[in-house]
């Protein structure tokens, strides 16, 4: 059984169709990419499915219909997002935004712990754990964003272009802690419009082009396909 089903999703504001009924599954312990051009529906995709925004059509997680349901109660279930722009709070301390992560948890034991695991799992910023959020570089902020969402010790990851507007080097950092997150054995839905980096480190891909998903896939095919290479991978 899937841990993430989507069938028949739809999103419609301001009289346009951003996503147009598709349907995607993202089984337990793997990492699939959602791949396309900017304006395809995916960012939209991912706020659908976390409860940030209405849809229509299922959402179900490990079974169950979690359509309509609140993005607070979905974080309660393991649902967890890495927004696009990071999101952090710029004027809370690392330490106060990594706290914020961690709000459905009431056991302060815990709480210290996991902190101490994102700092072994984010070195920089355990160095500025008491520094205000919005003065970090923009690597250190996403580093951020994706420690405060695994403080709630989600089984489903959802990222959204974590790469985005990074330098190469802080990119392969992110990417080297990504892939260790699903190797720990958290179920990852990446969004990023580094089409060849996404379908390197996942297992496998759906490609998104005006809210329908045109291809899918497992990752080497879709990095073989001439439609693929020609329109996401520069060839």
């Amino acid at each position: 059984m899937s841990m993430l089903e989507a069938s028949k999703l739809k999103v419609s504001y301001g009289g346009i169709n951003a996503v147009k009924g598709i349907d995607l599954h993202v089984d337990a312990g793997e990492m699939v990419a959602l791949i396309g051009a900017n304006g395809a529906g995916k960012t939209t995709t991912l706020k659908a499915i976390c409860g940030l925004l209405h849809h229509g059509g299922r959402v179900r997680y490990n079974g169950e219909d979690v359509s309509g349901r609140p993005a607070y109660q979905l974080v309660e279930l393991g649902i967890a997002l890495v927004p696009e722009g990071r999101g952090v709070f710029g004027r809370l301390s690392v330490e106060e935004n990594l706290k914020m992560g961690a709000y459905v948890c009431n056991d302060k034991a815990l709480i210290r712990d996991e902190i101490e695991r994102m700092f072994h799992l984010f070195s920089r910023l355990k160095e500025r754990r008491g520094q205000a959020a919005g003065t970090l570089s923009g690597g250190e902020q996403q580093m951020l964003a994706i420690g405060r969402a695994l403080m709630s010790q989600p089984r489903l990851l959802l990222l959204d272009e974590p790469s985005m507007g990074l330098a190469p080097l802080m990119v392969e950092k992110i990417f080297e802690v990504v892939q260790q997150v699903s190797d720990d054995g958290v179920t990852i839905l990446l969004v990023e419009q580094n089409a060849r980096l996404a379908l390197d480190v996942s297992n496998r891909g759906y490609v998104m082009e005006s809210g329908l998903v045109t291809l899918s896939g497992d990752s080497a095919s879709l990095l073989d396909n001439s439609q693929v290479r020609q329109a996401y991978l520069g060839e």
